[in-house]
């Protein structure tokens, strides 16, 4: 039974192992689109740039600021590209496909709210989270072992009987019994004894911090989560919309020369930077909730 309840932890390791794979792969696509875009936008600004610069109109020093971002740019997607083919390689290899095989891009990330509370994932947990399940299996296996180690105390006995048939003579019957009585009780039984009560309290203490430790990390990734999901709600409602208004203003004082370029080149680039960390808050948002998934064994992702 507890050779069982390993291996169910290890299918449960198997799948939150591949549902982050798949949830690092989803973010990788979302944002490459997001760079993407934004990498094109500032190219038309730079053109536009080098064009007013050309005619006295902006400093050289805005477009090597251009420049600049565009290159920040580029080592972004160098690095998205580097985390695209290590998510796919890690999909592969954990379904057993051979290297190389296309995958398909996967759908379009989405988040709901938070399917269940942290009370829930504690019942759930202490009830049916193998790793507890197959703690519990232990000190039962320890307890039937001192259950064992005490009898051996008891004397052992076994009693014989036969019947031989002799042909011409009388039949013979024989009749047996054997004892065999522990009389070395202080060297054998009695270590044997405590080596079991021992091993007992060890697995009922593992059990304890195993319990404590699951405790604490389901905490830890469920506040993970919640931080996550109020994090992307702020930057799509709040954060996102206030600074493209802030972009729009800035572009209507540049063209009277109100204010100079790098204001311009500042609030764009920090849309570029907002939508990036709304897209890394939903993959630590997903990534929580399969660790959560791997631990309570209920799940929380469909």
């Amino acid at each position: 039974d507890a050779y069982f309840e390993q291996y169910q932890l290890t299918q449960l390791n198997v799948l939150a192992r591949l549902k982050q794979a798949f949830f690092r792969l989803q973010h990788s696509y979302a944002a490459h689109e997001v760079l993407d875009r934004n990498r094109e936008v500032l190219r038309e600004l730079l053109r536009v740039t080098e064009a007013r610069y050309s005619v006295g109109k902006a400093a050289q020093q805005d477009i090597f600021k251009m420049q600049t971002q565009l290159s920040m740019i580029e080592a972004k997607v160098l690095q998205l590209e580097q985390e695209h083919e290590s998510a796919e390689a890690e999909i592969l290899s954990l379904l057993d496909r051979e290297p190389g095989t296309a995958l398909a891009r996967p759908g379009e990330p989405h988040v709901g709210d938070l399917p269940v509370t942290l009370e829930e994932l504690y019942s759930h947990a202490m009830n049916d989270a193998p790793m507890l399940r197959r703690e519990q299996k232990l000190i039962e296996r320890a307890e039937l072992s001192v259950n064992l180690a005490h009898k051996d105390y008891h004397p052992d006995y076994a009693i014989t009987g036969g019947y031989y048939n002799q042909a011409s003579m009388a039949p013979m019957y024989t009749f047996r019994v054997d004892i065999n009585v522990p009389l070395w009780v202080s060297r054998k039984q009695r270590p044997a004894l405590t080596e079991q009560v021992d091993n007992l309290s060890a697995a009922r203490h593992n059990y304890e911090a195993t319990g404590q430790t699951i405790h604490a990390q389901i905490r830890q990734e469920y506040t993970l989560a919640r931080t996550s999901l109020e994090l992307m709600k702020l930057y799509r409602d709040t954060i996102l919309p206030q600074a493209k208004l802030a972009i729009e203003s800035s572009l209507a004082s540049y063209e009277t020369g109100a204010v100079d370029f790098l204001s311009v080149l500042t609030n764009y680039m920090a849309v570029v930077d907002f939508e990036m960390n709304y897209h890394e808050e939903m993959q630590k948002y997903h990534l929580a909730l399969t660790r959560l998934e791997e631990m309570t064994g209920l799940a929380l992702i469909h």
